[in-house]
């Protein structure tokens, strides 16, 4: 395994308020996390993973405000966590621009790209299952057209979120 995986999944956590296995459960960690890696290199990993970790060992309004400063104000680390949350919750993949690998990571975009004729700045679905999976259905109670059907007037009942039902 990844010396960074747990760092990845943590962070991933965190942004999108779904816990570990929940992320788990989607069978996407891999696939993402190397997604990841591949987009923004190693030093720029390196920064991410040691700055989500101090982050996420403080608790209450200190991470709050930890998070704030340290990630969300970070013109390095602020796009590669929208592009995190979009991934998880839309199933798509926003590449950083191409101002933010030349100014803030100072390095090159990958030059091969998991979906050929992407350029930085633009989008792309990694995998059927990412569209599959992806968290903003999980969310609304219900699922990606086409995909975890759930049966033939289903869409006539009301979503029905985790645990709770009328009966309760």
């Amino acid at each position: 395994m990844h010396k960074h995986r747990s760092s990845f999944l943590d962070l991933s956590s965190e942004l999108t308020g779904y816990s570990v296995i929940d992320l788990e459960g989607t069978g996407l960690v891999d696939q993402y996390f190397e997604l990841l890696e591949h987009e923004i290199g190693n030093d720029v990993s390196e920064i991410l993973y040691s700055t989500s970790k101090t982050v996420l060992l403080l608790k209450g309004k200190s991470r709050e405000h930890a998070m704030a400063v340290e990630i969300a104000a970070s013109p390095l680390l602020w796009p590669i966590c929208q592009s995190l949350v979009n991934l998880w919750y839309l199933g798509q993949w926003n590449r950083m621009s191409g101002n933010w690998y030349k100014y803030f990571a100072r390095i090159k975009p990958p030059s091969s790209n998991p979906v050929k004729g992407v350029d930085p700045g633009k989008s792309f679905v990694p995998s059927a299952q990412a569209y599959t999976e992806q968290l903003g259905y999980r969310g609304a109670g219900a699922h990606p057209p086409g995909a975890h059907p759930s049966g033939f007037g289903s869409w006539g009942l009301d979503p029905v979120f985790g645990d709770f039902t009328t009966d309760n």
